[in-house]
């Protein structure tokens, strides 16, 4: 499961980071959403998704009142960071679902090889 939120919460930061960025996109104003987003996504985004879900499933055992307190929480923990947060939370929510409901095998390659690419993208962009 660790798994599956980490590569969600990279792909989620990017998402979030391309929607504000399609008023006037430019390379600086992406990168700095799209860091500033992965950095909370990917430590406090994780953390509080896992809580979320394990506080869900401990609450309810039917699935369609699981997935509502779960997002609620998903909501509630992302509104600490104002709108921003909480948009950035209901992508989090969405996107890890949709990694679920399609069965997707994450190992920790697929794992190491965004972190990588997130990481090389930094270093060649910083320095332009």
């Amino acid at each position: 499961m660790v798994k599956r939120k980490i590569l969600t919460a990279m792909v989620a930061s990017f998402i979030f980071a391309l929607l504000f960025m399609m008023d006037g996109f430019s390379v600086n104003g992406f990168l700095n959403l799209f860091y500033i987003n992965i950095m909370i996504a990917s430590t406090y985004g994780v953390s509080t998704s896992v809580f979320s879900d394990w506080l869900s499933n401990k609450i309810t055992d039917r699935t369609y009142a699981r997935e509502i307190i779960s997002f609620i929480f998903h909501c509630f923990f992302g509104l600490i960071f104002f709108v921003f947060g909480f948009l950035s939370a209901i992508l989090f929510f969405i996107i890890d679902r949709l990694f679920i409901k399609a069965k997707v095998e994450i190992g920790w390659m697929p794992v190491i090889i965004a972190f990588i690419m997130v990481v090389l993208a930094f270093f060649l962009l910083i320095n332009r």
